[in-house]
């Protein structure tokens, strides 16, 4: 069964052709994806065979492009993808494409080598297209004139926690405040959910940056994504229950000390405007006594 991460990437590849058109730019790829449509994945050939690649294009005259997000070998998908390839050539009159996105090394050899033989050497071959994203190619993810790309990067990074996967996370996230708000949003809702829960802990733990006043970039993108749990719950108490557990979140994040009294109090909260005000201080305060404070009268 495919995970959050495989789906969210096969998402994202489908809502946003600019990620395709990046992957195929990486791949040497300069191939026009204008005039191409989303399709049924399903490709039958009778009754009781049925290849479902992650997505599927197609194009005027017989064009077609199928998707792989690979996180795995599968030995499996040698067969299939022969058999994919196969029928649609067939059905489509033409030959296509077949991507497969993986930023594994071992995955990306793999892919490059699907070759199936026979007993007296009769053999059929496959060389999908395969993008690694890893080395160099992730610096390229990186451009800060196309911060959507750094999704991918952050996504190549799902299952690594040390010090160049945590410095890839944060060019990530600090590249896509650049996005207009309500991309920037869901690329950082995207970003977190593919993320190892081990990089979660450190982004939580590095949240702030007391040395930047009022908060760093990511960090901002980091607490716009907590406010956005608690908004999009769609009724006032909601609303004011993610931004309480927002406020929690931050100070959590930087260490700060919370009594079970203070937490208590911050939840039970409803008042919105006092719950912003907290949201727009909690970067920079020093205590949690500082934050909850009643303010001075002038």
């Amino acid at each position: 069964m495919p995970g959050v991460e495989h789906e969210t990437m096969v998402l994202a590849l489908r809502e946003d052709r600019s990620l395709l058109r990046g992957l195929l730019a990486l791949a040497g790829r300069r191939v026009s994806l204008r005039g191409m449509t989303v399709e049924d994945t399903a490709v039958r050939w009778v009754a009781s065979a049925e290849v479902r690649p992650d997505l599927l294009l197609s194009g005027p005259k017989g064009a077609w492009l199928a998707v792989e997000v690979q996180r795995q070998i599968d030995r499996a998908k040698a067969r299939r993808w022969l058999l994919l390839t196969a029928v649609l050539a067939d059905q489509r009159g033409a030959m296509g494409d077949l991507l497969v996105v993986t930023a594994s090394t071992s995955v990306a050899r793999w892919a490059r080598r699907l070759r199936r033989r026979g007993r007296i050497g009769s053999e059929v071959q496959l060389k999908p297209t395969v993008v690694l994203l890893a080395g160099a190619t992730l610096e390229a993810l990186l451009d800060p004139k196309r911060p959507s790309l750094a999704f991918l990067a952050a996504w190549a990074m799902q299952d690594r926690r040390g010090m160049a996967a945590r410095r890839v996370v944060r060019r990530a996230l600090a590249l896509t405040e650049a996005l207009p708000e309500g991309l920037r949003q869901a690329q950082v809702r995207a970003i977190l959910n593919v993320l190892s829960a081990p990089m979660l802990a450190y982004l939580k733990e590095a949240a702030v940056d007391i040395n930047k006043i009022p908060e760093s970039p990511w960090v901002k993108a980091w607490r716009l994504e907590l406010e956005a749990k608690g908004e999009a719950k769609g009724k006032v108490e909601g609303k004011a229950e993610g931004k309480a557990e927002a406020v929690l979140a931050v100070l959590a994040a930087r260490g700060l000390a919370v009594s079970d009294a203070q937490s208590a109090r911050v939840l039970a909260c409803q008042d919105r405007a006092q719950l912003d005000a907290w949201l727009r201080v909690v970067a920079t305060v020093t205590t949690t006594d500082e934050l909850l404070a009643p303010p001075q009268a002038s």
